[in-house]
């Protein structure tokens, strides 16, 4: 590990938590590029790609494929709908029920800020080869739990 920074031995080994701290600089480079290229973040992103794959979803099953909590979800959808990333429209036959689509600016947005993720992938994973890229994601959808819903960060 060649970060500069001198951790005690019992962060050295501790999985979770280098697996934290590689989480952090992968997302801090990520939303720095974002944005300051176009005024997104990575969570927005993931918004906007899940839109695009589904084509309409209430923003119950957004935060569901986000595996978001509800409130972090609705501050996310605020924000891309003032960004103009994302639509809201009721309807017609459940007037409660709020329908998200993606904009043509939405996707438009997302293409170019999927080349942004692919160029820092590519930088962030750099060190490691391709076998050990696809050993770490085996090794991440292990642990992941698809029951627990993350906050808003």
């Amino acid at each position: 590990m060649s970060t500069g920074v001198n951790l005690i031995p019992e962060f050295e080994t501790s999985a979770s938590f280098m697996m934290g701290l590689a989480y952090k600089q992968f997302r801090t480079l990520s939303n720095q590029a974002l944005s300051s290229k176009l005024n997104i973040s990575i969570e927005m992103l993931g918004a906007l790609k899940v839109l695009s794959h589904h084509g309409k979803l209430m923003q119950q099953g957004l935060a569901d494929a986000l595996l978001r909590e509800r409130s972090a979800t609705k501050r996310l959808v605020d924000n891309c709908i003032k960004r103009g990333l994302i639509e809201a429209y009721k309807n017609e036959a459940n007037k409660k029920a709020k329908y998200l689509v993606i904009t043509d600016k939405g996707e438009t947005v997302k293409n170019e800020a999927s080349v942004i993720i692919a160029d820092i992938n590519e930088q962030f994973f750099g060190p490691l080869t391709v076998e050990e890229r696809q050993v770490l994601l085996n090794t991440c959808r292990k642990l992941i739990k698809d029951d627990i819903y993350l906050g808003g960060d």
